[in-house]
C-alpha cells in the first residue's frame, strides 16, 4: 500500500508542476512575463507544500507502524497547511505580482490536485 501511495503522490505532484509550468508559459505568451511569474509563484505556493506532505505522509509503512502512519499524515497535513499559508502571504507581501495572477496559479494547481488522482486511478 505504501509503495502505491508514494507512486500516486509523486504522479500528482509531478502533474501539478507540469500543468503549472504550462499555465505560466501560456500566461507569459498571452499577457506578460510579470503575469506568468505571478501564476508560477502562486502555483508553487501549492506544489511545494504538497510535495513536502507526500514526503512526510509516506515515511512509514506496514501494520506495525500503524500509529506512525496516521501520525505522519496528520503532521504532513499540518505542515502543508501552514507552509501554504506562509508561502502565499510571502508571495503577496514580498513580490509586486498582481494578486489575481498569484491566486490564478494557486487555484489551477489545487484543482489539479483534485483531478490528477482521477487520471491515475486505473494506472496505480
Amino acid at each position: 500500500m505504501n509503495a502505491v501511495g508514494k507512486q500516486l503522490a509523486g504522479k500528482i505532484v509531478a502533474t501539478q508542476f507540469v500543468v503549472l509550468l504550462v499555465a505560466s508559459l501560456v500566461t507569459i505568451t498571452i499577457f506578460s512575463l510579470q503575469s506568468g511569474l505571478g501564476v508560477l509563484s502562486g502555483g508553487l505556493s501549492a506544489v511545494i507544500p504538497n510535495a513536502l506532505f507526500a514526503v512526510i505522509a509516506f515515511r512509514h509503512a506496514g501494520a506495525r507502524a500503524n500509529k506512525k502512519v496516521v501520525q505522519s499524515f496528520f503532521v504532513g497535513e499540518g505542515v502543508k497547511l501552514i507552509l501554504t499559508a506562509v508561502l502565499l502571504v510571502l508571495a503577496l507581501l514580498v513580490t509586486n505580482f498582481n494578486p489575481v495572477w498569484l491566486l490564478t496559479g494557486f487555484i489551477i494547481t489545487v484543482i489539479m490536485q483534485w483531478i490528477a488522482p482521477i487520471l491515475y486511478l486505473k494506472s496505480t
